[in-house]
């Protein structure tokens, strides 16, 4: 009997563990539009962590790209104002951005902060399928931007 009551606690603990370890996606989205005279795609990514504390991770291409190559962000953003800072990995530049109901508007500056572009994006629909071939395509950029 105490090795079934101790597989039992065992099992239950287990099981906390596993789901107070996953994240909460809250929103998986895609947006295009311009930044500039340039068409761009972003993909956003909301969750929350099991502090909790909602996090935002995410990427951009430029649409004319032959290579299909993605840029990293870190982004840090207000839940409230819905207000977020993107800085592309490698700082090639920042996006500071406002979402209302399906856009984003705002600037994209350079390092320097001698350019500066405006940019309008529309959140796009898509399907799972989709979702799940960006959420590859972010990870593996995080694999190589943060692979030792």
């Amino acid at each position: 009997m105490t090795t079934i009551k101790t597989n039992l606690i065992a099992f239950l603990l287990l099981i906390t563990s596993v789901s107070f370890g996953q994240d909460t996606i809250l929103s998986q989205e895609l947006y295009e539009g311009k930044l500039g005279d340039k068409s761009i795609s972003l993909y956003l990514k909301i969750a929350e962590d099991g502090c909790p504390t909602v996090y935002a991770t995410g990427m951009y291409k430029y649409k004319q790209n032959k290579t299909n190559n993605w840029l990293l962000l870190e982004i840090v953003f207000s839940e409230t104002k819905n207000q977020f800072t993107m800085v592309e990995h490698f700082n090639t530049g920042i996006l500071i951005l406002t979402r209302k109901e399906e856009t984003f508007q705002g600037i994209w500056i350079s390092p320097d902060g001698k350019k500066q572009f405006e940019v309008n994006l529309i959140k796009v629909k898509i399907t799972t399928n989709e979702i799940e071939k960006l959420e590859e395509k972010l990870d593996l950029e995080y694999y190589y931007a943060n692979d030792c």
